[in-house]
Protein backbone atom coordinates (compact mmCIF):
# COMPACT_ATOMS: atom_id res chain seq x y z
CA UNK A 1 0.00 0.00 0.00
CA UNK A 2 1.58 3.66 -1.03
CA UNK A 3 0.19 6.77 0.44
CA UNK A 4 -1.44 7.67 -2.95
CA UNK A 5 -3.85 4.80 -2.08
CA UNK A 6 -4.66 6.17 1.09
CA UNK A 7 -5.41 9.40 0.74
CA UNK A 8 -7.69 11.65 -0.84
CA UNK A 9 -7.61 14.97 -1.03
CA UNK A 10 -5.17 16.16 1.57
CA UNK A 11 -6.71 13.32 4.17
CA UNK A 12 -6.76 9.41 4.84
CA UNK A 13 -9.45 7.85 3.28
CA UNK A 14 -12.61 6.62 5.60
CA UNK A 15 -12.66 3.43 4.66
CA UNK A 16 -8.45 2.50 4.65
CA UNK A 17 -9.06 4.12 8.24
CA UNK A 18 -11.26 1.50 9.60
CA UNK A 19 -10.17 -1.24 7.94
CA UNK A 20 -6.57 -1.13 9.99
CA UNK A 21 -8.50 0.10 13.07
CA UNK A 22 -10.50 -2.81 12.03
CA UNK A 23 -7.83 -4.73 12.66
CA UNK A 24 -5.41 -3.12 15.54
CA UNK A 25 -6.09 -5.02 19.00
CA UNK A 26 -5.35 -3.67 22.25
CA UNK A 27 -2.25 -5.81 23.89
CA UNK A 28 -3.18 -4.61 27.43
CA UNK A 29 -6.22 -6.03 29.35
CA UNK A 30 -7.06 -3.03 30.78
CA UNK A 31 -6.63 -0.73 27.25
CA UNK A 32 -8.75 -3.86 25.36
CA UNK A 33 -11.32 -2.67 28.33
CA UNK A 34 -11.31 1.06 27.51
CA UNK A 35 -11.03 0.00 23.68
CA UNK A 36 -13.90 -2.00 23.62
CA UNK A 37 -12.29 -4.48 21.44
CA UNK A 38 -15.29 -7.14 22.47
CA UNK A 39 -17.30 -4.29 20.39
CA UNK A 40 -15.81 -4.63 17.20
CA UNK A 41 -17.59 -1.79 15.96
CA UNK A 42 -15.77 1.08 18.89
CA UNK A 43 -13.52 2.81 17.21
CA UNK A 44 -15.64 3.48 13.99
CA UNK A 45 -18.28 4.94 16.54
CA UNK A 46 -15.50 6.85 17.45
CA UNK A 47 -14.78 8.19 14.16
CA UNK A 48 -18.36 8.98 13.84
CA UNK A 49 -19.28 10.71 17.14
CA UNK A 50 -16.63 13.28 16.44
CA UNK A 51 -17.57 14.02 12.89
CA UNK A 52 -20.87 14.53 14.86
CA UNK A 53 -19.27 17.68 17.08
CA UNK A 54 -19.67 19.62 13.91
CA UNK A 55 -16.50 21.42 14.44
CA UNK A 56 -15.63 24.31 12.26
CA UNK A 57 -12.79 22.88 9.22
CA UNK A 58 -9.11 23.54 10.67
CA UNK A 59 -10.45 23.36 14.40
CA UNK A 60 -7.39 22.20 16.76
CA UNK A 61 -8.64 19.13 18.47
CA UNK A 62 -6.42 17.92 22.03
CA UNK A 63 -6.61 14.04 22.48
CA UNK A 64 -5.29 13.54 26.30
CA UNK A 65 -5.57 9.22 25.38
CA UNK A 66 -3.99 6.56 26.66
CA UNK A 67 -2.15 4.50 24.51
CA UNK A 68 -4.80 2.13 22.20
CA UNK A 69 -6.89 1.75 19.65
CA UNK A 70 -9.14 4.44 20.64
CA UNK A 71 -6.42 7.32 20.80
CA UNK A 72 -5.77 6.38 17.34
CA UNK A 73 -9.32 6.12 16.47
CA UNK A 74 -9.98 9.82 17.59
CA UNK A 75 -6.56 11.11 15.60
CA UNK A 76 -7.62 9.94 12.56
CA UNK A 77 -11.12 10.52 13.20
CA UNK A 78 -10.49 14.22 13.98
CA UNK A 79 -8.65 14.29 10.48
CA UNK A 80 -11.34 12.74 8.94
CA UNK A 81 -13.88 15.31 10.40
CA UNK A 82 -11.60 18.23 8.81
CA UNK A 83 -10.24 19.15 11.83
CA UNK A 84 -6.66 19.03 13.28
CA UNK A 85 -5.30 16.63 15.87
CA UNK A 86 -2.56 17.25 18.43
CA UNK A 87 -1.85 13.83 20.95
CA UNK A 88 -1.16 15.43 24.33
CA UNK A 89 0.30 13.14 27.24
CA UNK A 90 -2.83 11.34 28.81
CA UNK A 91 -0.96 12.33 32.47
CA UNK A 92 -1.21 16.07 31.50
CA UNK A 93 -3.58 17.61 34.58
CA UNK A 94 -6.04 20.50 33.42
CA UNK A 95 -3.53 23.07 34.15
CA UNK A 96 -1.45 21.80 31.18
CA UNK A 97 -4.03 21.00 29.23
CA UNK A 98 -5.36 24.53 29.35
CA UNK A 99 -1.52 26.06 28.90
CA UNK A 100 -1.49 24.12 25.55
CA UNK A 101 -5.00 25.03 23.90
CA UNK A 102 -4.34 28.62 24.97
CA UNK A 103 -0.79 28.47 23.25
CA UNK A 104 -2.36 26.70 20.41
CA UNK A 105 -6.15 27.65 19.93
CA UNK A 106 -7.50 24.50 21.07
CA UNK A 107 -11.46 24.16 19.77
CA UNK A 108 -12.10 20.92 21.61
CA UNK A 109 -10.84 18.18 24.17
CA UNK A 110 -10.96 14.60 23.98
CA UNK A 111 -10.21 12.02 26.94
CA UNK A 112 -12.13 9.27 28.82
CA UNK A 113 -13.49 11.21 31.40
CA UNK A 114 -13.51 14.99 31.81
CA UNK A 115 -14.78 17.10 34.22
CA UNK A 116 -16.48 20.13 31.93
CA UNK A 117 -15.78 23.05 34.71
CA UNK A 118 -12.12 22.57 34.31
CA UNK A 119 -12.01 23.94 31.06
CA UNK A 120 -15.20 26.74 31.27
CA UNK A 121 -17.05 23.76 29.87
CA UNK A 122 -21.18 23.08 30.56
CA UNK A 123 -21.86 20.42 28.25
CA UNK A 124 -20.01 16.83 28.24
CA UNK A 125 -20.15 14.68 24.30
CA UNK A 126 -19.98 11.01 24.39
CA UNK A 127 -17.84 9.69 21.71
CA UNK A 128 -19.10 5.81 22.04
CA UNK A 129 -18.71 4.37 25.43
CA UNK A 130 -15.07 4.46 26.02
CA UNK A 131 -14.24 8.28 25.48
CA UNK A 132 -15.98 11.86 25.65
CA UNK A 133 -15.21 15.38 24.28
CA UNK A 134 -16.05 19.00 25.35
CA UNK A 135 -15.78 22.24 23.26
CA UNK A 136 -13.22 24.54 24.68
CA UNK A 137 -14.53 27.89 25.74
CA UNK A 138 -13.37 30.78 23.32
CA UNK A 139 -10.36 32.24 24.60
CA UNK A 140 -10.24 35.34 22.01
CA UNK A 141 -8.43 35.10 18.73
CA UNK A 142 -6.76 32.05 17.94
CA UNK A 143 -2.93 32.56 17.20
CA UNK A 144 -2.69 30.08 14.56
CA UNK A 145 -4.71 29.20 11.93
CA UNK A 146 -4.89 25.43 10.53
CA UNK A 147 -6.05 23.81 7.76
CA UNK A 148 -8.07 20.51 6.97
CA UNK A 149 -5.71 17.43 6.91
CA UNK A 150 -2.59 18.92 9.43
CA UNK A 151 -1.61 17.69 12.20
CA UNK A 152 0.04 19.92 15.31
CA UNK A 153 2.94 16.82 16.84
CA UNK A 154 4.38 17.58 20.85
CA UNK A 155 8.29 18.03 20.71
CA UNK A 156 8.83 15.85 23.63
CA UNK A 157 9.90 18.85 25.61
CA UNK A 158 12.89 19.86 23.10
CA UNK A 159 12.09 23.27 22.81
CA UNK A 160 9.28 23.79 25.50
CA UNK A 161 6.33 22.32 27.64
CA UNK A 162 3.83 23.95 25.19
CA UNK A 163 5.69 24.02 21.64
CA UNK A 164 5.04 21.66 18.88
CA UNK A 165 5.36 21.38 15.15
CA UNK A 166 3.05 21.48 12.04
CA UNK A 167 3.09 19.12 9.51
CA UNK A 168 0.94 17.57 7.01
CA UNK A 169 -0.56 14.21 7.54
CA UNK A 170 0.68 13.61 3.37
CA UNK A 171 4.15 14.32 4.81
CA UNK A 172 3.92 12.20 8.13
CA UNK A 173 3.05 9.39 6.06
CA UNK A 174 5.37 9.74 3.26
CA UNK A 175 8.07 9.96 6.38
CA UNK A 176 6.35 6.31 7.76
CA UNK A 177 6.63 5.21 4.46
CA UNK A 178 10.39 6.14 3.83
CA UNK A 179 11.25 4.50 7.98
CA UNK A 180 8.87 1.33 6.77
CA UNK A 181 11.22 1.17 3.55
CA UNK A 182 14.27 1.01 5.50
CA UNK A 183 13.79 -1.15 8.06
CA UNK A 184 12.16 -4.17 5.48
CA UNK A 185 8.64 -3.65 6.86
CA UNK A 186 5.97 -5.79 5.22
CA UNK A 187 2.09 -5.88 4.56
CA UNK A 188 2.13 -8.99 6.82
CA UNK A 189 4.37 -7.85 9.96
CA UNK A 190 2.61 -7.43 13.32
CA UNK A 191 4.10 -4.45 14.28
CA UNK A 192 4.04 -3.76 18.37
CA UNK A 193 3.63 -0.02 19.24
CA UNK A 194 4.89 0.36 22.84
CA UNK A 195 5.99 4.12 23.24
CA UNK A 196 3.75 6.79 23.64
CA UNK A 197 1.53 7.84 20.75
CA UNK A 198 2.02 11.44 21.51
CA UNK A 199 5.50 11.23 20.56
CA UNK A 200 6.59 11.35 16.85
CA UNK A 201 8.58 8.30 17.05
CA UNK A 202 5.73 5.76 18.67
CA UNK A 203 3.16 7.66 16.41
CA UNK A 204 4.79 7.80 12.90
CA UNK A 205 7.55 5.44 12.66
CA UNK A 206 4.74 2.57 14.23
CA UNK A 207 1.23 3.42 14.07
CA UNK A 208 0.97 5.66 10.64
CA UNK A 209 4.31 3.14 9.24
CA UNK A 210 1.48 0.25 9.79
CA UNK A 211 -1.40 2.26 8.24
CA UNK A 212 1.17 2.81 5.27
CA UNK A 213 2.32 -0.45 4.95
CA UNK A 214 -1.33 -2.26 5.50
CA UNK A 215 0.59 -4.30 8.47
CA UNK A 216 -1.44 -4.98 11.85
CA UNK A 217 -1.18 -3.33 14.64
CA UNK A 218 -0.91 -4.28 17.92
CA UNK A 219 -1.10 -1.28 20.76
CA UNK A 220 0.31 -1.32 24.16
CA UNK A 221 1.76 1.03 26.00
CA UNK A 222 4.13 2.43 28.91
CA UNK A 223 5.39 0.94 31.42
CA UNK A 224 8.22 -0.73 29.38
CA UNK A 225 9.83 -4.18 31.00
CA UNK A 226 12.06 -6.29 29.49
CA UNK A 227 9.71 -9.49 30.50
CA UNK A 228 6.31 -7.73 29.39
CA UNK A 229 7.55 -6.85 26.65
CA UNK A 230 8.97 -10.30 25.33
CA UNK A 231 5.71 -11.78 26.24
CA UNK A 232 3.73 -9.32 24.53
CA UNK A 233 5.98 -10.05 21.32
CA UNK A 234 5.06 -14.52 21.95
CA UNK A 235 0.84 -13.74 22.60
CA UNK A 236 0.51 -11.43 19.46
CA UNK A 237 2.99 -13.18 17.00
CA UNK A 238 4.60 -9.76 17.03
CA UNK A 239 7.27 -9.21 13.75
CA UNK A 240 8.36 -5.61 14.37
CA UNK A 241 8.21 -2.88 17.37
CA UNK A 242 10.66 -0.37 18.56
CA UNK A 243 12.68 0.76 21.53
CA UNK A 244 14.10 4.21 23.17
CA UNK A 245 17.72 3.98 23.49
CA UNK A 246 17.02 3.28 27.83
CA UNK A 247 14.27 0.45 26.88
CA UNK A 248 16.82 -0.94 24.89
CA UNK A 249 19.42 -0.52 27.27
CA UNK A 250 17.24 -2.38 29.60
CA UNK A 251 16.26 -5.01 26.90
CA UNK A 252 20.02 -5.43 26.71
CA UNK A 253 20.70 -5.75 30.63
CA UNK A 254 18.18 -8.63 30.84
CA UNK A 255 17.87 -10.72 27.58
CA UNK A 256 14.47 -12.69 27.71
CA UNK A 257 15.48 -16.11 28.16
CA UNK A 258 12.98 -17.80 25.97
CA UNK A 259 13.76 -15.19 22.82
CA UNK A 260 9.94 -14.14 21.22
CA UNK A 261 9.92 -14.70 17.33
CA UNK A 262 10.23 -11.10 17.07
CA UNK A 263 12.43 -10.12 13.19
CA UNK A 264 12.95 -6.64 13.82
CA UNK A 265 13.78 -4.55 16.46
CA UNK A 266 14.31 -0.37 15.69
CA UNK A 267 15.60 1.93 18.26
CA UNK A 268 15.36 5.86 18.05
CA UNK A 269 17.00 8.55 19.76
CA UNK A 270 20.60 9.45 20.45
CA UNK A 271 23.56 6.56 20.06
CA UNK A 272 22.68 3.61 21.96
CA UNK A 273 26.17 2.08 23.45
CA UNK A 274 28.76 -0.08 21.59
CA UNK A 275 27.73 -2.83 24.47
CA UNK A 276 24.03 -2.61 23.87
CA UNK A 277 24.40 -3.35 20.75
CA UNK A 278 26.41 -6.24 20.60
CA UNK A 279 24.27 -7.83 23.59
CA UNK A 280 21.53 -6.94 21.60
CA UNK A 281 22.63 -8.71 18.52
CA UNK A 282 23.65 -11.67 20.02
CA UNK A 283 21.02 -12.37 22.43
CA UNK A 284 18.16 -9.95 21.91
CA UNK A 285 14.88 -11.55 20.92
CA UNK A 286 15.07 -9.99 17.19
CA UNK A 287 17.11 -10.90 14.11
CA UNK A 288 17.45 -7.60 12.64
CA UNK A 289 18.52 -4.55 14.23
CA UNK A 290 18.28 -1.22 13.33
CA UNK A 291 19.72 1.99 15.08
CA UNK A 292 17.95 5.11 13.89
CA UNK A 293 17.65 8.89 14.40
CA UNK A 294 15.25 11.66 14.04
CA UNK A 295 13.33 14.43 15.52
CA UNK A 296 9.96 15.97 15.32
CA UNK A 297 10.89 18.95 13.05
CA UNK A 298 12.02 16.48 10.48
CA UNK A 299 9.20 15.00 10.18
CA UNK A 300 10.56 12.63 12.26
CA UNK A 301 12.85 10.25 11.02
CA UNK A 302 16.07 11.24 9.37
CA UNK A 303 18.66 7.89 9.34
CA UNK A 304 19.01 4.47 9.30
CA UNK A 305 21.36 2.20 10.20
CA UNK A 306 21.32 -1.85 9.57
CA UNK A 307 23.37 -2.58 12.73
CA UNK A 308 23.35 -6.67 12.08
CA UNK A 309 24.87 -5.76 8.76
CA UNK A 310 27.38 -3.34 9.46
CA UNK A 311 31.29 -4.12 11.16
CA UNK A 312 31.38 -3.13 14.83
CA UNK A 313 33.21 0.26 14.39
CA UNK A 314 29.60 1.78 12.94
CA UNK A 315 27.69 0.11 15.62
CA UNK A 316 27.71 3.36 17.39
CA UNK A 317 26.55 5.00 14.24
CA UNK A 318 22.38 6.29 13.34
CA UNK A 319 23.21 5.48 9.73
CA UNK A 320 22.93 7.33 6.66
CA UNK A 321 19.98 9.30 5.31
CA UNK A 322 16.39 7.95 4.11
CA UNK A 323 15.98 8.39 0.59
CA UNK A 324 14.68 12.01 -0.04
CA UNK A 325 16.33 13.01 3.10
CA UNK A 326 19.61 15.34 2.65
CA UNK A 327 22.11 16.45 5.42
CA UNK A 328 25.03 18.75 5.78
CA UNK A 329 27.12 19.87 9.17
CA UNK A 330 27.22 23.89 9.93
CA UNK A 331 29.54 25.79 12.38
CA UNK A 332 29.72 23.79 16.15
CA UNK A 333 27.52 24.56 18.77
CA UNK A 334 29.18 25.88 22.04
CA UNK A 335 31.89 23.58 23.10
CA UNK A 336 31.53 20.26 22.84
CA UNK A 337 32.33 17.51 19.93
CA UNK A 338 31.01 17.73 15.93
CA UNK A 339 29.11 20.62 14.10
CA UNK A 340 25.12 21.32 14.28
CA UNK A 341 23.51 19.23 11.49
CA UNK A 342 21.28 20.55 8.94
CA UNK A 343 18.33 17.96 7.62
CA UNK A 344 16.49 18.87 4.27
CA UNK A 345 13.28 17.09 3.31
CA UNK A 346 9.95 17.01 1.91
CA UNK A 347 8.96 16.19 5.07
CA UNK A 348 9.67 19.05 7.29
CA UNK A 349 7.97 20.57 9.34
CA UNK A 350 5.33 23.16 7.98
CA UNK A 351 6.08 25.85 11.16
CA UNK A 352 7.03 25.79 15.02
CA UNK A 353 4.06 26.68 17.49
CA UNK A 354 5.12 28.60 18.96
CA UNK A 355 6.94 30.72 16.22
CA UNK A 356 7.51 30.58 12.83
CA UNK A 357 8.09 28.54 9.56
CA UNK A 358 12.03 27.30 9.13
CA UNK A 359 13.72 30.47 7.34
CA UNK A 360 14.60 27.97 4.35
CA UNK A 361 11.07 25.84 3.84
CA UNK A 362 12.21 22.26 3.89
CA UNK A 363 14.98 22.50 5.72
CA UNK A 364 15.22 22.53 9.86
CA UNK A 365 18.77 23.09 11.82
CA UNK A 366 18.59 20.13 14.40
CA UNK A 367 20.57 21.65 17.53
CA UNK A 368 22.15 18.40 17.53
CA UNK A 369 26.01 17.74 17.17
CA UNK A 370 27.02 14.87 14.65
CA UNK A 371 30.08 13.75 12.59
CA UNK A 372 29.81 12.36 9.31
CA UNK A 373 32.32 10.30 7.89
CA UNK A 374 33.62 9.52 3.80
CA UNK A 375 30.90 6.94 3.48
CA UNK A 376 28.21 8.70 4.95
CA UNK A 377 27.19 7.25 8.20
CA UNK A 378 25.89 9.61 11.04
CA UNK A 379 27.26 9.80 14.48
CA UNK A 380 25.48 11.26 17.11
CA UNK A 381 27.65 13.44 19.64
CA UNK A 382 25.30 15.39 21.28
CA UNK A 383 22.47 17.49 21.97
CA UNK A 384 22.18 21.47 23.12
CA UNK A 385 22.83 22.72 26.97
CA UNK A 386 19.27 23.60 28.10
CA UNK A 387 17.56 19.88 26.30
CA UNK A 388 18.63 17.15 29.00
CA UNK A 389 17.00 13.22 28.58
CA UNK A 390 15.80 12.15 32.00
CA UNK A 391 15.00 8.19 32.30
CA UNK A 392 14.13 8.17 28.74
CA UNK A 393 12.12 12.07 28.75
CA UNK A 394 13.50 14.56 27.09
CA UNK A 395 13.00 17.90 29.36
CA UNK A 396 13.48 21.45 28.23
CA UNK A 397 15.08 23.18 31.31
CA UNK A 398 13.70 27.05 30.28
CA UNK A 399 10.49 25.73 30.28
CA UNK A 400 11.14 24.33 34.16
CA UNK A 401 12.93 27.48 35.20
CA UNK A 402 9.90 30.14 33.78
CA UNK A 403 7.42 27.71 35.86
CA UNK A 404 9.68 28.23 38.91
CA UNK A 405 10.06 32.20 38.43
CA UNK A 406 6.37 32.65 38.24
CA UNK A 407 5.91 32.04 42.27
CA UNK A 408 5.56 34.54 43.92
CA UNK A 409 8.40 35.60 45.95
CA UNK A 410 10.86 34.27 43.23
CA UNK A 411 13.86 35.63 42.32
CA UNK A 412 15.93 33.50 40.71
CA UNK A 413 15.94 29.41 39.19
CA UNK A 414 18.64 27.46 37.99
CA UNK A 415 18.90 24.08 36.87
CA UNK A 416 21.99 21.60 36.84
CA UNK A 417 22.59 18.37 35.43
CA UNK A 418 24.29 15.66 36.98
CA UNK A 419 24.67 12.16 36.98
CA UNK A 420 23.63 10.34 40.40
CA UNK A 421 25.02 7.29 41.70
CA UNK A 422 23.53 5.15 39.28
CA UNK A 423 25.02 7.07 36.61
CA UNK A 424 21.70 8.37 35.26
CA UNK A 425 21.10 11.76 34.35
CA UNK A 426 19.62 13.53 36.65
CA UNK A 427 18.90 17.49 37.30
CA UNK A 428 18.42 19.51 40.55
CA UNK A 429 16.63 23.03 40.39
CA UNK A 430 18.17 26.36 42.55
CA UNK A 431 15.79 28.54 43.72
CA UNK A 432 16.52 32.04 45.05
CA UNK A 433 14.05 33.60 47.46
CA UNK A 434 12.93 35.73 49.75
CA UNK A 435 11.61 33.44 52.03
CA UNK A 436 13.05 30.24 51.68
CA UNK A 437 10.60 28.25 54.07
CA UNK A 438 8.02 25.57 53.69
CA UNK A 439 5.38 27.17 52.39
CA UNK A 440 7.51 28.88 49.50
CA UNK A 441 9.19 24.99 48.72
CA UNK A 442 5.51 24.14 48.79
CA UNK A 443 4.24 26.77 46.73
CA UNK A 444 7.40 25.73 43.85
CA UNK A 445 6.31 22.60 43.94
CA UNK A 446 2.80 22.93 43.19
CA UNK A 447 3.32 24.83 40.51
CA UNK A 448 5.29 22.68 38.67
CA UNK A 449 3.57 20.03 39.60
CA UNK A 450 0.62 21.09 38.10
CA UNK A 451 2.19 21.03 34.72
CA UNK A 452 5.17 19.01 34.51
CA UNK A 453 4.45 15.21 34.16
CA UNK A 454 6.00 13.48 36.74
CA UNK A 455 9.19 12.14 34.61
CA UNK A 456 10.03 15.85 33.91
CA UNK A 457 10.47 17.29 37.17
CA UNK A 458 13.41 18.22 38.93
CA UNK A 459 14.66 15.57 41.27
CA UNK A 460 15.86 18.03 43.77
CA UNK A 461 14.92 21.07 44.54
CA UNK A 462 17.00 23.58 46.78
CA UNK A 463 15.82 27.02 48.04
CA UNK A 464 18.40 29.92 49.22
CA UNK A 465 17.44 33.18 50.62
CA UNK A 466 18.01 36.24 48.47
CA UNK A 467 20.72 38.89 49.11
CA UNK A 468 19.08 41.43 51.27
CA UNK A 469 20.12 44.18 48.17
CA UNK A 470 18.25 41.87 45.67
CA UNK A 471 14.80 42.47 48.00
CA UNK A 472 15.07 46.35 47.37
CA UNK A 473 15.32 46.18 43.42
Amino acid sequence: MTTAGIITAGVPERAAVLSFLGSAVDADPAAAARGGTAAAGAPADVVDAIAGLGLPPGALVLIAMPNGRLTLAAFFGTLLAGAVPVLVPPGAGAARITEISRAFGGAALIAPRIDPARYGATTVHPLGDRCEAVLLGDAGEPRYRYQPGEVVMMTSGTSGITSGCLHGIDAMLRNAGRHATSIGQRAGDTVLVSLPLYYSYGLVAQALAAFVRGSRLVVSGPPFTPASFAGTVRAHDVTVSSLTPSGAARLAAEPPADPAGLRVLTVGGDALDRAHVRTLLTAGPQRELYLTYGLTEAGPRVTTLAAHREPEHRWTSVGTPLPGVRTHLREPIGDGPGAELVVESDTVMRRRLPGSAPAVPGTVATGDRFDIDDDGYHFFRGRTADSVIVGGEKVWLPSVRRLAGEVPGVRHARTTVYRDDRDELRYSLDVTVDDPGPRTAAEIERALNRVLLRAERPHRITLCQAPTEEWRK
